[in-house]
């Protein structure tokens, strides 16, 4: 999805709990920016599980902005997979013409 905000817009659960990981976003953004119109911004949802000892909650007081071990890595690969899944999307896509009818 996408809206015209200012801002793209990343819901990130790790392991249920709400979080932010500014690299993440920022990689997700570059997917959809030769995609979108240039005033529109993203909107992604993304649930991750993963082992607790592969994040570090400790880079802000809240805790609301994490780090993980390996994280260039992790980055990449959720990168990968959604430009993999939004340019095949074309592929899948069914367009159904629709047949008027004239009047009798």
């Amino acid at each position: 999805n996408y809206s015209t905000g200012k801002r793209t817009t990343l819901i990130l659960f790790i392991n249920g709990r709400l979080v932010d990981c500014t690299p993440l976003k920022r990689s997700l953004e570059t997917v959809y920016a030769s995609v979108l119109p240039k005033s529109s911004k993203p909107f992604f949802y993304v649930s991750v599980e993963m082992p607790p000892e592969h994040i570090d909650v400790n880079v802000h007081p809240t805790k609301k902005e994490v780090h993980f071990l390996h994280q260039e890595d992790l980055v990449e690969a959720i990168r990968e997979r959604v430009e993999e899944a939004v340019f095949s999307s074309n592929d899948h896509r069914t367009f159904y013409k629709q047949q008027t009818l004239s009047p009798t």
